[in-house]
Protein backbone atom coordinates (compact mmCIF):
# COMPACT_ATOMS: atom_id res chain seq x y z
CA UNK A 1 0.00 0.00 0.00
CA UNK A 2 2.92 2.37 -0.52
CA UNK A 3 2.98 5.26 -2.93
CA UNK A 4 4.15 4.39 -6.43
CA UNK A 5 7.81 5.11 -7.11
CA UNK A 6 9.82 5.19 -10.32
CA UNK A 7 11.92 2.07 -10.76
CA UNK A 8 15.65 2.74 -10.93
CA UNK A 9 15.88 0.48 -13.95
CA UNK A 10 13.76 2.98 -15.88
CA UNK A 11 16.85 5.15 -16.05
CA UNK A 12 18.53 2.53 -18.19
CA UNK A 13 15.53 2.27 -20.50
CA UNK A 14 16.06 5.86 -21.54
CA UNK A 15 17.76 5.87 -24.91
CA UNK A 16 18.42 8.55 -27.45
CA UNK A 17 15.69 7.16 -29.67
CA UNK A 18 13.22 7.54 -26.82
CA UNK A 19 14.39 11.07 -26.13
CA UNK A 20 14.11 12.11 -29.73
CA UNK A 21 10.87 10.25 -30.34
CA UNK A 22 9.33 12.14 -27.45
CA UNK A 23 10.48 15.44 -28.90
CA UNK A 24 9.97 14.95 -32.62
CA UNK A 25 6.86 12.81 -32.53
CA UNK A 26 4.97 14.87 -29.96
CA UNK A 27 2.84 16.36 -32.71
CA UNK A 28 1.64 13.01 -34.03
CA UNK A 29 -0.94 10.59 -32.77
CA UNK A 30 -0.52 6.86 -32.73
CA UNK A 31 -1.87 6.65 -36.23
CA UNK A 32 0.36 9.41 -37.54
CA UNK A 33 -2.31 12.12 -37.63
CA UNK A 34 -1.26 15.64 -36.72
CA UNK A 35 -2.22 16.85 -33.27
CA UNK A 36 -1.56 19.94 -31.21
CA UNK A 37 0.43 18.96 -28.12
CA UNK A 38 -1.84 19.09 -25.10
CA UNK A 39 -0.79 21.84 -22.68
CA UNK A 40 -0.58 19.52 -19.73
CA UNK A 41 0.75 21.31 -16.68
CA UNK A 42 -0.66 19.11 -13.98
CA UNK A 43 0.94 19.73 -10.63
CA UNK A 44 0.81 16.02 -9.88
CA UNK A 45 1.04 12.79 -11.81
CA UNK A 46 -2.29 11.50 -12.96
CA UNK A 47 -3.08 8.30 -11.12
CA UNK A 48 -5.71 5.76 -11.84
CA UNK A 49 -7.72 5.42 -8.62
CA UNK A 50 -5.71 2.91 -6.65
CA UNK A 51 -5.27 1.72 -3.15
CA UNK A 52 -5.02 4.36 -0.41
CA UNK A 53 -1.41 5.23 0.15
CA UNK A 54 -0.73 4.82 -3.56
CA UNK A 55 -2.00 8.19 -4.67
CA UNK A 56 0.02 10.23 -7.11
CA UNK A 57 2.29 12.97 -5.82
CA UNK A 58 -0.22 15.45 -4.43
CA UNK A 59 -0.50 19.09 -5.34
CA UNK A 60 0.76 21.51 -2.77
CA UNK A 61 -1.86 23.68 -1.05
CA UNK A 62 -3.12 26.36 -3.38
CA UNK A 63 -1.82 24.82 -6.60
CA UNK A 64 -4.00 24.14 -9.60
CA UNK A 65 -4.70 21.01 -11.57
CA UNK A 66 -4.14 20.44 -15.27
CA UNK A 67 -4.19 23.29 -17.72
CA UNK A 68 -6.67 22.91 -20.56
CA UNK A 69 -5.71 20.99 -23.67
CA UNK A 70 -7.48 19.52 -26.62
CA UNK A 71 -10.66 17.56 -25.92
CA UNK A 72 -10.07 13.81 -26.09
CA UNK A 73 -10.78 12.13 -29.38
CA UNK A 74 -12.87 9.01 -29.76
CA UNK A 75 -10.90 5.81 -29.11
CA UNK A 76 -9.66 4.01 -32.20
CA UNK A 77 -9.31 0.20 -32.17
CA UNK A 78 -5.58 -0.70 -32.18
CA UNK A 79 -4.07 -2.10 -35.34
CA UNK A 80 -2.79 -5.69 -35.24
CA UNK A 81 0.83 -6.26 -34.07
CA UNK A 82 3.48 -5.79 -36.73
CA UNK A 83 5.31 -8.85 -38.03
CA UNK A 84 8.95 -7.96 -37.40
CA UNK A 85 10.12 -10.97 -39.41
CA UNK A 86 8.91 -9.19 -42.54
CA UNK A 87 10.91 -6.04 -41.81
CA UNK A 88 14.06 -5.52 -43.87
CA UNK A 89 17.41 -5.91 -42.11
CA UNK A 90 18.07 -2.22 -42.76
CA UNK A 91 14.96 -0.15 -42.03
CA UNK A 92 16.35 3.28 -42.95
CA UNK A 93 19.43 5.06 -44.17
CA UNK A 94 20.36 8.66 -43.30
CA UNK A 95 23.08 10.20 -45.46
CA UNK A 96 24.57 6.74 -45.89
CA UNK A 97 24.32 5.72 -42.20
CA UNK A 98 22.20 2.59 -41.75
CA UNK A 99 19.53 2.08 -39.11
CA UNK A 100 19.06 -1.65 -38.62
CA UNK A 101 15.96 -3.62 -37.75
CA UNK A 102 17.51 -5.00 -34.56
CA UNK A 103 18.03 -1.48 -33.23
CA UNK A 104 14.47 -0.48 -34.13
CA UNK A 105 12.99 -3.52 -32.38
CA UNK A 106 15.13 -2.96 -29.28
CA UNK A 107 14.19 0.71 -29.04
CA UNK A 108 10.50 -0.10 -29.55
CA UNK A 109 10.59 -2.61 -26.69
CA UNK A 110 12.33 -0.10 -24.44
CA UNK A 111 9.84 2.63 -25.30
CA UNK A 112 6.94 0.29 -24.66
CA UNK A 113 8.37 -0.71 -21.28
CA UNK A 114 8.94 2.90 -20.25
CA UNK A 115 5.39 3.87 -21.13
CA UNK A 116 4.06 0.94 -19.11
CA UNK A 117 6.26 1.82 -16.14
CA UNK A 118 5.42 5.52 -16.28
CA UNK A 119 1.69 4.74 -16.42
CA UNK A 120 1.96 2.10 -13.67
CA UNK A 121 0.77 -0.55 -16.10
CA UNK A 122 -2.33 1.37 -17.18
CA UNK A 123 -1.06 1.89 -20.74
CA UNK A 124 0.42 -0.79 -22.99
CA UNK A 125 1.35 0.60 -26.41
CA UNK A 126 0.60 -1.94 -29.14
CA UNK A 127 3.62 -3.04 -31.15
CA UNK A 128 1.87 -2.26 -34.41
CA UNK A 129 3.21 -0.67 -37.59
CA UNK A 130 2.30 2.86 -36.47
CA UNK A 131 4.23 2.40 -33.21
CA UNK A 132 7.34 1.08 -34.99
CA UNK A 133 7.09 3.94 -37.47
CA UNK A 134 7.04 6.44 -34.62
CA UNK A 135 10.13 4.88 -33.06
CA UNK A 136 11.85 4.87 -36.45
CA UNK A 137 11.06 8.57 -36.85
CA UNK A 138 12.91 9.13 -33.58
CA UNK A 139 15.90 7.08 -34.70
CA UNK A 140 16.06 9.02 -37.97
CA UNK A 141 15.89 12.31 -36.07
CA UNK A 142 18.60 11.12 -33.67
CA UNK A 143 20.91 10.19 -36.55
CA UNK A 144 20.40 13.48 -38.38
CA UNK A 145 20.95 15.56 -35.26
CA UNK A 146 24.13 13.68 -34.39
CA UNK A 147 25.45 14.19 -37.91
CA UNK A 148 24.71 17.91 -37.85
CA UNK A 149 26.18 18.27 -34.35
CA UNK A 150 29.41 16.79 -35.69
CA UNK A 151 29.39 19.17 -38.65
CA UNK A 152 28.94 22.15 -36.35
CA UNK A 153 31.73 21.11 -34.01
CA UNK A 154 29.62 20.30 -30.96
CA UNK A 155 31.53 17.96 -28.64
CA UNK A 156 31.19 16.32 -25.24
CA UNK A 157 34.24 15.65 -23.10
CA UNK A 158 35.09 12.34 -21.44
CA UNK A 159 34.73 14.05 -18.07
CA UNK A 160 31.18 15.15 -18.87
CA UNK A 161 30.24 11.57 -19.72
CA UNK A 162 31.97 10.22 -16.61
CA UNK A 163 30.11 12.72 -14.42
CA UNK A 164 26.78 11.63 -15.87
CA UNK A 165 27.64 7.96 -15.45
CA UNK A 166 28.76 8.49 -11.86
CA UNK A 167 25.57 10.40 -11.07
CA UNK A 168 23.56 7.54 -12.54
CA UNK A 169 25.40 4.95 -10.45
CA UNK A 170 24.65 6.94 -7.29
CA UNK A 171 20.95 6.27 -7.83
CA UNK A 172 21.55 2.59 -7.12
CA UNK A 173 22.26 1.23 -3.62
CA UNK A 174 25.39 -0.62 -4.74
CA UNK A 175 27.43 -1.65 -7.77
CA UNK A 176 25.83 -5.11 -7.95
CA UNK A 177 22.34 -3.61 -8.24
CA UNK A 178 23.58 -1.26 -10.95
CA UNK A 179 25.09 -4.13 -12.94
CA UNK A 180 21.92 -6.19 -12.52
CA UNK A 181 19.86 -3.29 -13.89
CA UNK A 182 22.24 -3.02 -16.83
CA UNK A 183 21.89 -6.72 -17.55
CA UNK A 184 18.09 -6.51 -17.38
CA UNK A 185 18.26 -4.00 -20.22
CA UNK A 186 20.70 -6.10 -22.24
CA UNK A 187 23.34 -3.40 -21.91
CA UNK A 188 26.97 -3.14 -20.90
CA UNK A 189 28.54 -0.21 -19.06
CA UNK A 190 30.40 0.67 -22.25
CA UNK A 191 27.13 0.75 -24.23
CA UNK A 192 25.52 2.89 -21.54
CA UNK A 193 28.44 5.31 -21.63
CA UNK A 194 28.12 5.56 -25.40
CA UNK A 195 24.41 6.29 -25.05
CA UNK A 196 25.08 8.92 -22.40
CA UNK A 197 27.67 10.55 -24.65
CA UNK A 198 25.26 10.69 -27.58
CA UNK A 199 22.43 11.95 -25.41
CA UNK A 200 24.62 14.68 -23.91
CA UNK A 201 25.86 15.61 -27.37
CA UNK A 202 22.35 15.94 -28.76
CA UNK A 203 21.12 17.86 -25.73
CA UNK A 204 24.02 20.30 -26.00
CA UNK A 205 23.46 20.67 -29.74
CA UNK A 206 19.71 21.24 -29.34
CA UNK A 207 20.21 23.73 -26.53
CA UNK A 208 22.91 25.78 -28.23
CA UNK A 209 22.03 25.47 -31.92
CA UNK A 210 18.28 24.89 -32.12
CA UNK A 211 16.43 26.16 -29.05
CA UNK A 212 18.67 29.05 -28.07
CA UNK A 213 15.94 31.66 -28.57
CA UNK A 214 12.80 29.97 -27.25
CA UNK A 215 10.93 32.64 -25.32
CA UNK A 216 7.41 33.26 -24.01
CA UNK A 217 6.34 36.81 -23.17
CA UNK A 218 4.02 37.86 -20.38
CA UNK A 219 1.57 38.97 -23.06
CA UNK A 220 1.49 35.49 -24.62
CA UNK A 221 0.97 33.89 -21.22
CA UNK A 222 -1.81 36.35 -20.38
CA UNK A 223 -3.48 35.72 -23.74
CA UNK A 224 -3.48 31.97 -23.16
CA UNK A 225 -4.90 32.49 -19.67
CA UNK A 226 -7.74 34.71 -20.92
CA UNK A 227 -8.60 32.32 -23.75
CA UNK A 228 -8.84 29.42 -21.29
CA UNK A 229 -10.00 31.27 -18.19
CA UNK A 230 -13.06 29.10 -17.72
CA UNK A 231 -10.84 26.03 -17.37
CA UNK A 232 -8.32 27.57 -15.00
CA UNK A 233 -9.73 25.80 -11.99
CA UNK A 234 -8.17 24.39 -8.86
CA UNK A 235 -9.87 21.01 -8.30
CA UNK A 236 -11.61 20.06 -5.09
CA UNK A 237 -9.30 18.19 -2.76
CA UNK A 238 -8.92 17.02 0.80
CA UNK A 239 -5.99 16.50 3.16
CA UNK A 240 -6.60 13.06 4.64
CA UNK A 241 -4.95 10.52 6.82
CA UNK A 242 -6.03 6.97 7.49
CA UNK A 243 -5.45 3.75 9.36
CA UNK A 244 -5.71 0.52 7.38
CA UNK A 245 -6.35 -2.87 8.90
CA UNK A 246 -5.37 -5.02 5.97
CA UNK A 247 -7.26 -8.10 4.77
CA UNK A 248 -5.89 -10.56 2.24
CA UNK A 249 -8.05 -11.13 -0.87
CA UNK A 250 -8.51 -14.82 0.03
CA UNK A 251 -9.17 -14.19 3.74
CA UNK A 252 -11.84 -16.26 5.45
CA UNK A 253 -15.04 -14.73 6.80
CA UNK A 254 -13.68 -15.19 10.32
CA UNK A 255 -10.45 -13.32 9.49
CA UNK A 256 -12.44 -10.50 7.92
CA UNK A 257 -14.64 -10.22 11.00
CA UNK A 258 -11.57 -10.08 13.26
CA UNK A 259 -10.02 -7.32 11.13
CA UNK A 260 -13.26 -5.34 11.17
CA UNK A 261 -13.56 -5.71 14.94
CA UNK A 262 -10.00 -4.43 15.35
CA UNK A 263 -10.79 -1.43 13.14
CA UNK A 264 -13.96 -0.69 15.13
CA UNK A 265 -11.96 -0.80 18.38
CA UNK A 266 -9.32 1.60 17.00
CA UNK A 267 -12.07 3.94 15.80
CA UNK A 268 -13.54 4.05 19.31
CA UNK A 269 -10.11 4.87 20.72
CA UNK A 270 -9.67 7.70 18.21
CA UNK A 271 -13.17 9.00 18.97
CA UNK A 272 -12.24 8.87 22.64
CA UNK A 273 -9.38 11.29 22.11
CA UNK A 274 -6.35 9.09 21.52
CA UNK A 275 -3.76 10.53 19.14
CA UNK A 276 -4.61 9.47 15.57
CA UNK A 277 -1.01 9.61 14.35
CA UNK A 278 0.12 7.36 17.19
CA UNK A 279 -2.68 4.90 16.51
CA UNK A 280 -1.71 4.82 12.83
CA UNK A 281 1.97 4.23 13.57
CA UNK A 282 1.12 1.37 15.92
CA UNK A 283 -1.68 -0.31 13.97
CA UNK A 284 -1.88 0.66 10.30
CA UNK A 285 -1.00 -1.91 7.64
CA UNK A 286 -0.23 0.77 5.06
CA UNK A 287 3.59 1.03 5.11
CA UNK A 288 3.46 4.03 2.78
CA UNK A 289 1.73 6.24 5.33
CA UNK A 290 1.86 4.66 8.80
CA UNK A 291 5.18 6.27 9.79
CA UNK A 292 3.72 9.64 8.80
CA UNK A 293 0.84 9.11 11.16
CA UNK A 294 -1.32 7.82 8.33
CA UNK A 295 -0.96 11.08 6.43
CA UNK A 296 -1.85 10.79 2.72
CA UNK A 297 -1.38 14.53 2.12
CA UNK A 298 -3.70 16.16 -0.42
CA UNK A 299 -5.84 13.90 -2.60
CA UNK A 300 -8.23 14.82 -5.39
CA UNK A 301 -11.79 13.56 -5.64
CA UNK A 302 -11.73 10.31 -7.61
CA UNK A 303 -8.06 9.65 -6.92
CA UNK A 304 -8.62 6.83 -4.44
CA UNK A 305 -10.63 3.61 -4.68
CA UNK A 306 -14.40 4.35 -4.68
CA UNK A 307 -15.36 3.34 -1.09
CA UNK A 308 -12.43 5.29 0.33
CA UNK A 309 -13.08 8.27 -1.95
CA UNK A 310 -16.76 8.43 -1.05
CA UNK A 311 -16.12 8.25 2.69
CA UNK A 312 -13.20 10.69 2.63
CA UNK A 313 -15.06 13.37 0.72
CA UNK A 314 -18.17 12.91 2.89
CA UNK A 315 -16.18 14.43 5.76
CA UNK A 316 -16.65 18.19 6.12
CA UNK A 317 -15.05 19.33 9.39
CA UNK A 318 -11.36 19.33 10.40
CA UNK A 319 -10.43 16.23 12.45
CA UNK A 320 -13.76 14.56 11.64
CA UNK A 321 -13.55 10.76 11.54
CA UNK A 322 -15.29 8.41 9.14
CA UNK A 323 -16.95 5.20 10.24
CA UNK A 324 -15.02 2.04 9.41
CA UNK A 325 -14.83 1.82 5.61
CA UNK A 326 -14.36 -1.46 3.75
CA UNK A 327 -12.40 -1.66 0.49
CA UNK A 328 -10.67 -4.47 -1.36
CA UNK A 329 -7.60 -3.79 0.81
CA UNK A 330 -9.28 -4.12 4.18
CA UNK A 331 -10.86 -1.74 6.67
CA UNK A 332 -10.05 1.96 6.89
CA UNK A 333 -10.55 4.72 9.41
CA UNK A 334 -10.25 8.08 7.66
CA UNK A 335 -9.68 11.49 9.22
CA UNK A 336 -10.10 14.82 7.47
CA UNK A 337 -7.47 17.44 8.30
CA UNK A 338 -8.39 20.12 5.79
CA UNK A 339 -10.56 20.53 2.70
CA UNK A 340 -10.42 22.95 -0.22
CA UNK A 341 -13.30 23.47 -2.67
CA UNK A 342 -12.78 23.92 -6.39
CA UNK A 343 -11.88 27.52 -7.20
CA UNK A 344 -10.56 29.75 -9.96
CA UNK A 345 -6.78 30.13 -10.20
CA UNK A 346 -5.58 33.76 -10.58
CA UNK A 347 -3.23 34.57 -13.46
CA UNK A 348 -0.18 35.23 -11.29
CA UNK A 349 -0.55 31.80 -9.77
CA UNK A 350 -1.04 30.07 -13.12
CA UNK A 351 1.57 32.09 -15.00
CA UNK A 352 4.60 29.91 -14.21
CA UNK A 353 3.02 26.73 -15.51
CA UNK A 354 1.53 28.45 -18.53
CA UNK A 355 4.95 29.81 -19.50
CA UNK A 356 6.53 26.38 -18.97
CA UNK A 357 3.89 24.68 -21.11
CA UNK A 358 4.10 27.25 -23.92
CA UNK A 359 7.90 26.95 -23.96
CA UNK A 360 7.62 23.19 -24.25
CA UNK A 361 5.20 23.54 -27.15
CA UNK A 362 7.41 26.10 -28.87
CA UNK A 363 10.51 23.98 -28.36
CA UNK A 364 8.81 20.85 -29.71
CA UNK A 365 7.56 22.67 -32.80
CA UNK A 366 10.92 24.28 -33.43
CA UNK A 367 12.83 21.02 -33.06
CA UNK A 368 10.37 19.23 -35.32
CA UNK A 369 10.83 21.92 -37.98
CA UNK A 370 14.62 21.68 -37.62
CA UNK A 371 14.57 17.91 -38.12
CA UNK A 372 12.36 18.29 -41.19
CA UNK A 373 14.85 20.82 -42.58
CA UNK A 374 17.72 18.37 -42.03
CA UNK A 375 15.73 15.73 -43.89
CA UNK A 376 15.29 18.04 -46.86
CA UNK A 377 18.98 19.00 -46.89
CA UNK A 378 20.19 15.40 -46.70
CA UNK A 379 19.21 12.03 -48.08
CA UNK A 380 16.85 10.00 -45.92
CA UNK A 381 15.66 6.61 -47.16
CA UNK A 382 13.01 4.66 -45.23
CA UNK A 383 12.40 1.06 -46.22
CA UNK A 384 9.26 0.22 -44.23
Amino acid sequence: MTRSSTSRTQILALSLAFLLTGLTACSKGSGGEEQTPAPDANVSDTATPAQPGQAASPAAPGEMGALPGQPPTAPVPPAPPADTSKMPAVVARCNGVEIKKDELVRQAEQMRMRVMQASRGQQTPPLNSAFYKQILDGLVAQTLLLQDASKQGVTVSDQEVKTQLDDLKKRFPDAATFQKALASQGMTEKALSDNLRQEALIQKYITTKVLNNVNVTDEQARQFYEQNKGQMQRPERAHLRHILIGVQPNASADDKQKAKAKAEDILKRAQGGEDFAKLAAENSDDPGSKMQGGDLSWVLRGQMVPPFDKAGFALTKPNELSPVVESQFGYHIIQLLERQPASAVPFEEAKGRIVQMLKQQQAGQKLQAHVEQLKKQGKVEVFM
